[in-house]
């Protein structure tokens, strides 16, 4: 060969330079993959919640409803039970004596008249382990009749 004449590409080198070009593609997308690997592989490792658990030990104060039927109604001790609506669970508010409850027309309706079987949407926030009812709705498809308006 002669100094300064150009090179020609022999025929085991032409056939390496795909080899080397997906080679070196892999290595750049692998490198690039790395961050996302280790994104996907935090979320994987993230906890379950338990949601009886993070309602207990939540610092602050969080608004929260519940839908359900009235199983029951204790004005003495200022305890509403309410059924899930499918039934696999039951929850115990605090209530007291002067609780908002309306209907979902907007119609004030007395503590008193919330009997078993009625439909309700329960309000309240829940602070740590404590629970405070800011209002009950109750839901159409209760057992409360409307009123009818004056003929």
């Amino acid at each position: 060969m002669v100094l300064g004449s150009p090179r020609l590409i022999t025929w085991p080198s032409r056939a390496l330079l795909p080899l080397k070009l997906l080679t070196s593609l892999f290595f750049t997308l692998l490198l690039w993959g790395l961050p996302l690997c280790a994104t996907l592989g935090a979320q994987e490792e993230h906890r379950p919640r338990v949601p009886g658990l993070d309602k207990i030990t939540s610092p602050g104060v969080t608004q929260q409803a519940f839908m359900g039927v009235v199983k029951s109604l204790d004005l003495e001790s200022e305890v509403l039970n309410v059924d899930n609506i499918d039934g696999k669970s039951t929850e115990f508010f605090p209530i007291k004596k002067k609780m908002h409850v309306v209907t979902a027309d907007g119609d004030k309706l007395k503590l008193e008249t919330l009997k078993p079987g009625t439909n309700v949407l329960v309000y309240y926030d829940q602070k740590g382990d404590r629970r405070t009812v800011t209002r009950i709705v109750v839901l159409a498809g209760g057992q409360l009749k409307k009123k009818t308006p004056p003929s």
